[in-house]
């Protein structure tokens, strides 16, 4: 990676998301940092926060125009992203942008259009979860076979809150397992079954209950920004042995469980009998990893790909794909 302190760099948003981007670019050694926003009391607290480390300003188009400025980091609701994304493509900005990228497909394949036309730029999504040290490690397990033959995968995530106005908790919420999946299997699951509960706000969904199928995969996913406990968790059931990621442990993230069930093959003759599934119980195995910063991997991963012109893997089109899971236009 280039020298990072020298590069200038453009933060669209000064809120919770926009914070922490900012607050981890600091941490890579960045120091030309601006941050836009056109809420004044956003740009003030932030100002406060990161004190003379960062400028701020309201003024997006001195800096869109501005060439020294190469790097534009967008963290606005997904209404807002669409013209940022276009303004800052056709100032030819490599461009980060948070996900949900935008709330529809139209707006995506505008955006592969100019940025097709655009081959200068580096465009990401940030889908982080795909940069995730314990993701990598189970995608690792799953390609060695050794769960055996994946049969079903049920994802959980939920907590109360943070609860957004701007998306429902399919493009909040499970966006970030269907981006697990695709990275896992280098697939797109397809949508079976949507249970959708609009609780608070009967414009927006609270709660869903998703049923999918990749291949011969059998997935639920079930998310919720209104569950009095936290929980991360992804569970793989493969023919041989089971698999846990509990995100929110301490230690021991990941554990394989020696664990299966089947029924055993009958002949002939045993058909008329009624023949009991079998289970087997073996050893457990907790897998330890050294682990970084998943936004820091991210991050690091933009620069990178800027550097060496490297398409990233969460791209457009990969954003295009896990949206289309929930939407057809």
């Amino acid at each position: 990676m280039k020298k990072i302190s020298k590069k200038k760099i453009i933060v669209f948003g000064a809120g919770y998301w926009g914070t922490i981007i900012v607050a981890n670019l600091l941490r890579l050694g960045c120091k030309n940092i601006v941050v836009i926003d056109k809420s004044g009391a956003n740009l003030l607290l932030i100002k406060k926060r990161f004190k003379n480390k960062i400028t701020t300003s309201i003024n997006s188009e001195k800096y869109l125009r501005n060439k020294e400025y190469k790097y534009c980091f967008i963290a606005t609701p997904p209404s807002q992203n669409f013209k940022l994304c276009k303004n800052a493509l056709l100032n030819k900005k490599n461009i980060f942008v948070e996900k949900p990228l935008v709330n529809n497909l139209k707006d995506i394949k505008k955006l592969i259009k100019i940025h097709k036309k655009n081959e200068t730029s580096t465009f990401m999504v940030g889908y982080v979860y795909c940069y995730n040290e314990y993701v990598k490690r189970i995608k690792n397990i799953i390609d060695k076979k050794t769960l055996g033959e994946i049969i079903y995968i049920h994802m959980s995530r939920k907590n109360l809150g943070p609860i957004r106005n701007d998306v429902d908790v399919l493009l909040d919420l499970a966006t970030h397992d269907v981006s697990i999946l695709k990275f896992l299997f280098d697939k797109i699951p397809v949508l079976k079954q949507s249970i959708k509960y609009n609780i608070l706000n009967k414009n927006n969904y609270d709660i869903s209950n998703l049923h999918l199928k990749l291949n011969n995969i059998k997935i639920d996913i079930n998310v919720s920004w209104l569950h009095p406990k936290k929980e991360r968790e992804i569970i793989i059931i493969g023919k041989k042995k089971m698999l846990i990621f509990d995100e929110l442990e301490e230690i021991n993230k990941i554990k394989i469980y020696n664990k299966y069930a089947y029924y055993p093959k009958v002949n002939y003759f045993k058909k008329i009998l009624t023949e009991k599934a079998r289970i087997y119980h073996g050893n457990s195995e907790n897998i330890n990893i050294k682990s970084n910063d998943s936004l820091i991997n991210e991050l690091k991963y933009f620069f990178n790909c800027v550097d060496a012109k490297i398409i990233p893997i969460t791209n457009l089109t990969f954003s295009q794909k896990v949206l289309g899971v929930f939407k057809k236009n």
